[in-house]
């Protein structure tokens, strides 16, 4: 799992917004938990929570596995993580505050995960809430399927 560079101070505001939100809503801002948050805003790839759990445990070996998953459950409910599944009973999750919404595409045989923008489909969904009289708060779209690789492997074979 590999991370990209972030302008700096970036994930520090970040991370004092969602420790803003947790406290509001009663949740203890422990070290492990800033931790937890640190990590999770500051990487850009699609993680799962033993990889996230793995990246803690680098800068504080004591940090639980109870305390991730129920972090990224905290953190998910908020808005501040979205979780995807993977099709294999698998879940990863990316951080989206001061993201530009996206959608995916998932290979059920990779487990590639592409992130992708269609205004038109943005377009047509606003367009059946409305229709219907229904007021979108956020949406999320996965599309499950092989990717362009693996569907090269497969005529080879």
């Amino acid at each position: 799992m590999g991370t990209h560079p972030e302008p700096v101070g970036k994930s520090e505001n970040e991370a004092s917004v969602v420790e803003d939100a947790l406290r509001k809503s009663g949740f203890r801002w422990t070290n492990q938990r800033a931790l937890i948050v640190q990590e999770a805003l500051a990487t850009h790839v699609h993680f799962t929570a033993d990889e996230l759990l793995d990246l803690c445990r680098e800068k504080d070996p004591k940090v639980s596995r109870a305390t991730v998953y129920r972090t990224l459950s905290v953190l998910e409910d908020a808005g501040f993580v979205e979780g995807l599944d993977t099709g294999d009973g698998g879940r990863r999750f990316e951080h989206v505050l001061g993201h530009d919404h996206h959608d995916h595409m998932v290979c059920l045989m990779c487990e590639k995960i592409i992130e992708f923008r269609d205004d038109e489909l943005e377009r047509r969904q606003e367009l059946a809430a409305k229709r219907i009289g229904f007021s979108i708060a956020r949406h999320s779209l996965h599309l499950y399927g092989t990717c362009k690789q693996c569907l090269r492997e497969q005529r080879k074979k």
